[in-house]
This record gives structure tokens, sequence and C-alpha cells, in this order.
């Protein structure tokens, strides 16, 4: 494996299909919109930490409803603060975004994730692809992920969550069920 790869092994109960709904999930957080102004950028990153405060609560929640010890975890959620790294790779995103759809189907998907914040209080993890297809006519699931890492944004999240622990801790806690 080269370096800066994550393999993921499960070796947890919910197996590799509830890890990549998760990681999946989670990359919904910092996700894909697209914006051809500055104030969009910003937008994009305030909805982008707030999603991962509700996605991190959503994953803990999961953990604690299966039987699952919830304190590492709640003591290891990464920072989801955009720094200067985050939003090169949030800009590099929008661009993509816009180019690959439109301005206005972008901003539809902006909309629809910032309505959508409130409800993760009670998201199903195991159902969250259903429930949250924002991505813009013209954007593929394949598109985005390709994105996603090609822009930075998978390793940013995947580094905060193997340095805070949380990674480390979410199997941990789903490890004895």
């Amino acid at each position: 494996m080269s370096a800066g790869t994550v393999k993921i092994v499960p070796v947890y109960s919910f197996g590799k299909t509830l890890m990549k709904h998760l990681i999946a999930a989670a990359l919904v957080a910092i996700c894909p919109v697209a914006a051809s102004a500055e104030t969009q950028l910003d937008r994009l990153e305030t909805i982008s930490e707030r999603m991962n405060d509700a996605m991190f609560d959503a994953m803990i929640r999961m953990v604690q409803q299966q039987g699952g010890n919830p304190e590492p975890l709640r003591s290891a959620i990464p920072d989801g603060t955009w720094d200067a790294a985050y939003r090169d790779a949030g800009a590099c995103m929008l661009e993509s975004f816009v180019a690959a759809s439109s301005t206005s189907a972008v901003d539809k998907m902006l909309d629809d994730m910032e309505a959508f914040i409130p409800k993760m209080a009670e998201v199903d993890l195991e159902n969250m692809s259903e429930e949250t297809d924002f991505l813009p006519e013209g954007i593929s699931e394949d598109f985005s992920i390709s994105v996603n890492m090609e822009c930075g944004l998978t390793d940013i999240m995947l580094d905060r969550m193997e340095k805070s622990g949380f990674m480390a801790a979410m199997m941990a806690a789903m490890g004895g069920n």
C-alpha cells in the first residue's frame, strides 16, 4: 500500500458495505457543490462544517443503537473546520461541479444540503444514501467520488479521522457486536 492510502478492513459486525456507506455519507458532509462566486464557497464551507458535525453525531447514534460504546467516538470527533487546504480542495470541487453541471443545478444542491442538515438528527445511516441524493443533474456518484479524490477532500477527511482516532474508535466500538 502506498503512502497516503488508507485501507479499511472490516472487523466489525456491520461489514464492508455499511462502512462504504458511512464513508460515502461522510463525504457528503464535505461534498461536491459547485459555485461561481466567493460567497458560494463561503456557503459551502458553512454547510460542510455543519454537516460534518451532524454526520459524526449520526455515526455515534448508530454505534449506540447497535450496542457499541459511543464514548470513545465522542472524544475523537475530528475537527471539521476548514483551513486553507480544505478551502482549496473545496474550490477545486466547486469548479469541477460547475463545469460538469450548471450553476443553477449546483445552487439547488446547496439549498437541498442546507435544508437536510436539521433532518440529520433523525437519519438512519443504513438508509442515508437513499435520503441524501443531492447530486445535480449531470453529476454521477462515480464522478462525485472521483472529484472528491482528485481535489483532495477525501484525503483531508480520512486524514483527520485517522489523526483524531475516530476511525479506530469506530472500528473498536463496533468490534464487539
